[in-house]
């Protein structure tokens, strides 16, 4: 590593060139225990607007809303990002959420070791977080997981023209006096082509979802409800289309 001082008192070390870093974990470590692959991405002067607690260089990485993976679903969060950097005193590698309190998660005398104390701690919060739903659900006599989810399956966008309708695969934007160009293919398959916005184009998208009513399923991202009526106006406002999960059509 190339050692700098950005100033007096305070020292940094440059991250490595590589721009995407895989940490591999034991394989005979714990579930949970350790993130089973994390991927940084350095980062630079001028990412955090000053004042920022955060060091000049250094790493991010992401957090899954879904771990650890022995949480019910309908208590994860969004995913978090996260940064790790060495510290200008101690010379130490800290970790600190990036959207949220800012807070510091772990400190270590590695990065690896520092990310992996991250993991074990947002993992010991996130069970206490999940018992303590668990609790208040029981407290107010509510079942112990909402019984009805409504999940979006699948999106698809149509552009619509006087002459024809195709699936939108990616919009080409407009540049200069070229109009935008919308790369599609048709509804029944066959080989891909470009309509031009001077053609008239409406674009319309259609989403699908499942309604899951006491099936036991567990939906990783899914709107939930205490009762039918609620998941059942969400499915009315939300989607275009909604089946029961074991009534759907087949392909």
């Amino acid at each position: 590593m190339v050692t700098h001082a950005p100033g007096p008192g305070c020292r940094q070390r440059t991250p490595a060139p590589d721009t995407i870093h895989p940490l591999h974990y034991p394989r005979e470590a714990p579930v949970n225990s350790f993130p089973p692959d994390v991927h940084l991405t350095i980062y630079g002067p001028g990412h955090f607007p000053d004042p920022s607690p955060f060091a000049e260089h250094g790493y991010l990485f992401t957090v899954p809303g879904s771990y650890p993976d022995d949480t019910p679903a309908h208590t994860n969060v969004t995913d978090w990002e996260m940064a790790v950097y060495l510290t200008g005193d101690r010379d130490e590698w800290e970790v600190r959420d990036v959207n949220g309190e800012r807070r510091v998660w772990a400190t270590a005398g590695s990065r690896r070791e520092a990310i992996g104390l991250a993991f074990l701690e947002i993992a010991r919060k996130r069970r206490l977080e999940a018992a303590g739903i668990a609790a208040k659900r029981r407290a107010a006599g509510l079942e112990p997981v909402p019984p009805y989810a409504v999940e979006v399956t699948s999106s698809i966008t149509l552009v619509a023209t006087p002459a024809k309708i195709a699936v939108l695969d990616r919009i080409e934007p407009a540049k200069g006096d070229t109009p935008a160009r919308y790369h599609v293919h048709d509804v029944n398959g066959g080989e891909p082509y470009v309509i031009q916005e001077t053609d008239g184009v409406t674009l319309r998208t259609s989403t699908v979802g499942v309604l899951h009513a006491r099936c036991g399923h567990t939906p990783k991202a899914a709107a939930r409800f205490e009762d039918e009526p609620g998941a059942l106006r969400f499915a009315q406002r939300a989607l275009d289309a909604c089946w029961p999960c074991d009534h759907l059509p087949q392909a």
